[in-house]
């Protein structure tokens, strides 16, 4: 074993250079882990390319000598789905960080897999843009990443697309392939319209779908396209309160409809009061009681040409629609607890969270556990008593549950997200809120929940619903990978 592992990282050397393959303690450590409750996995080495020559060799070289490759991004990963299952290497894709293109003309962004969300807005940020973005992810988590993990963004201007957009794959067979217009001969070139912004075409079908959500299964994303858009001159925050889940639904439903608001979102109080301290622990204790047990966001914004009126207009329209449908709600422009607010959100919701501080959702407690799915905003509110039910069960403290709903596509579909809070370096806390998490996600599913994101814990649960659809991954999986190198382990293998 050891004679084979030292020929693996000599041939993984001669690829990538010496100082870019590493097997010490602290890297089987750093790199056998995430943020997430899955147990730490063992593998040989860690390996670093550059390029996609040097990555494509890689993924070679493991058909050839048949070891497993697990592609990991910007070592920022929440919910077990890099952690390595079955040993193998750990290809870290971080150096390949390169931001190729800023087309401002089409509003797209030609990306490496390794650029941050730090990268891309500091290069958007003075030309006047600004990313599509989820919630609040890390300065230093990739994008490419998170919208390959189907995270969802708080603006709701997309309609039908997605922020991704074409992209190059190395399948788990070692072949180079681009999806979408992207793979036209003529992409990139002097003088040409080819852009690669259909994800659809040319060709009958989109191959993007079999890599979202499939946690490096199927293939190794090296560059993307993804959307931004203008920078808003202007903004106003409006606030929302409702002492339950079930108030908030009907005026979201009806705001969205009039196509109210860039950003939209709704969040429990403690969600919300770990979003805006910034002094722990008095002012989170101080927060989480001051502000209201629900609060809806809504960012209004305009452009270069007649903000202001814009604005007024938006805000005339959604006072009007709950003066004459939700006259016992308040309309707030700012909120009991924190000054100036109401001056804060905006540019916070349209950038990652700074790198300088901890990451908003290990603030409290230093873990979190999330447990997201997709469902229709008339069903959000029966999830609530059902999830705390299963928590009373675990003896977790239903004010400690947070809560986030992120409206879809204007309302039509929205995607719940529950955080489970808990100190790291509890092993027996861990445990139990493994188990609280697998039995909530199991509740979830009876009720109806759609998980988009089958990861590790869950997994098991989630395809034998539809016993079906997993036989068509295995086999998609086994055209696109015959060796199964990458990733084994996961994606119901």
């Amino acid at each position: 074993m050891v004679t084979q592992v030292a020929a693996i990282k000599e041939q993984l050397a001669k690829i990538v250079g010496k100082e870019n393959v590493f097997d010490s303690p602290d890297a089987i450590e750093k790199y056998g882990k995430d943020n997430s409750l899955v147990s730490p996995g063992l593998f040989r080495c860690v390996v670093r390319p550059r390029t996609v020559a040097e990555t494509q060799q890689i993924v070679q070289l493991a058909n050839e000598i048949r070891f497993a490759v697990v592609p990991q991004s910007s070592g920022i990963h929440f919910n077990g789905g890099s952690v390595p299952k079955e040993g193998g290497v750990v290809l870290d894709l971080s150096r390949m960080d390169r931001i190729t293109e800023i087309d401002e003309e089409n509003k797209l962004a030609h990306l490496k897999v390794g650029v941050t969300w730090e990268q891309l807005q500091t290069a958007l940020e003075p030309k006047g843009y600004r990313s599509i973005i989820p919630l609040l992810p890390p300065a230093s988590r990739s994008v490419v990443t998170d919208w390959l993990e189907r995270e969802q963004p708080v603006v709701q201007s997309l309609e039908y697309s997605e922020p991704l957009l074409s992209m190059q794959i190395i399948w788990g067979n070692g072949e180079l392939f681009v999806s979408g217009s992207a793979s036209n001969h003529a992409f990139r070139n002097p003088g040409t319209t080819t852009d690669g912004v259909a994800p659809l075409g040319p060709g009958p079908m989109s191959y993007d779908t079999f890599l979202t959500g499939a946690q490096g299964t199927m293939g190794i994303v090296t560059w993307a396209i993804v959307q931004f858009e203008p920078l808003p001159v202007m903004s106003k925050a409006i606030f929302i309160p409702t002492n339950s889940l079930e108030e908030a639904i009907e005026p979201v439903y009806k705001i969205l409809r009039r196509r109210i608001s860039y950003e939209c979102l709704t969040l429990n109080n403690i969600n919300l009061a770990t979003i805006l301290t910034e002094k722990w622990p008095e002012q989170f204790e101080k927060l989480r009681k001051n502000l209201p047990p629900w609060t809806t966001i809504l960012i209004l914004g305009g452009l270069e040409r007649r903000p202001e009126e814009k604005i007024a207009f938006e805000e005339e329209a959604l006072r009007e629609i709950m003066a004459s449908n939700f006259s016992n709600l308040e309309v707030l422009t700012t909120l009991p607890g924190m000054s100036a607010v109401e001056k804060k959100l905006p540019e916070m919701l349209r950038k990652p969270w700074p790198a300088d501080r901890t990451y908003w959702k290990h603030a409290y407690k230093g873990g979190c556990q999330d447990l997201m799915f997709i469902t229709t905003l008339n069903r959000v509110a029966g999830f609530m008593p059902l999830i705390k039910e299963v928590a009373a069960k675990y003896q977790y403290p239903s004010n400690d549950i947070g809560c986030y709903l992120q409206p879809l596509q204007n309302g039509r579909s929205c995607q719940m997200e529950f955080s489970f809070y808990y100190d790291p370096n509890n092993e027996a806390e861990k445990e139990n809120i493994r188990n609280l998490y697998r039995e909530a996600a199991a509740a979830a599913l009876d009720c109806g929940a759609y998980f988009n994101r089958p990861y590790p814990m869950i997994a098991d649960m989630v395809y034998k619903q539809d016993g079906d659809y997993a036989t068509l991954l295995k086999r998609f999986k086994k055209y696109f990978d015959p060796n199964n190198i990458l990733n084994p382990g996961n994606l119901c293998f």
